[in-house]
């Protein structure tokens, strides 16, 4: 095989280990009782290893029927994972200041520091729900995804972007209603584990001369 058959298989692994650890530091961050740096570390590795696992993806996805569908759930990934980053540091940030011990923040402008990371809080799940459903989309005719897989991450994606779209500008969770992001994070991982269990397919696919996408 050639140089780009190889980069594909690289990118696969590399893309299926980096999701999976998005997915680690996720629960990491939100569960699991670590130092504030150790959780700081975990909660903003996030974003950019889900990023990671989406052109990993994006090159299996390829190998069978590659196009606009394909690339636009990559880039919708990506920058979900960039935008969740962006509101973990700035939330974090707002959090030390009017949070801490002793500290006296004026009711009003906590508020309107909150709907800062409310919007970014959105801006990810809308960014992240339309990967997902593109994601499904891609899946649906794939030889190693199938229609289950790609059926699951349509409605999954759908219903996150319903849920925050209706209780815009706060966040489903913070409003009390339904949050299907950890629903979402299950079928990722499921999602990653096959994306490593397709190695031996994507080889033969590429022996036989397919070229990568």
């Amino acid at each position: 095989m050639g140089g780009n058959a190889e980069s594909t298989l690289s990118w696969m692994r590399v893309g299926g280990v980096g999701g999976l650890l998005g997915i680690v530091a996720y629960l990491a961050a939100a569960f699991a009782p670590l130092p504030d740096t150790a959780g700081y570390a975990a909660a903003f590795a996030f974003g950019p290893l889900i990023a990671v696992g989406a052109f990993g993806l994006r090159r299996a996805l390829a190998l069978h029927r590659p196009g606009p569908v394909v690339d636009l759930s990559a880039l919708f990934a990506a920058a979900g994972g960039f935008t969740v980053l962006a509101m973990l540091t700035t939330q974090q940030a707002i959090f030390a200041v009017t949070r801490k011990p002793g500290a006296t923040v004026d009711p009003q402008l906590e508020a309107g520091l909150d709907a800062v990371h409310f919007g970014l809080d959105v801006a990810w799940d809308v960014l992240i729900g339309t990967a997902t459903v593109l994601l499904g989309v891609a899946m649906l005719g794939h030889p190693r995804f199938g229609r289950v897989m790609g059926a699951v991450g349509i409605l999954l994606g759908l219903l996150l972007l319903g849920f925050n779209l209706w209780h815009f500008p706060i966040p489903p969770e913070a409003a009390g209603s339904f949050d299907w992001g950890p629903f979402v994070a299950l079928w990722m991982v499921v999602t990653f584990v096959m994306l490593l269990r397709s190695q031996r397919w994507a080889r033969e696919i590429l022996a036989r001369g397919a070229t990568p996408g």
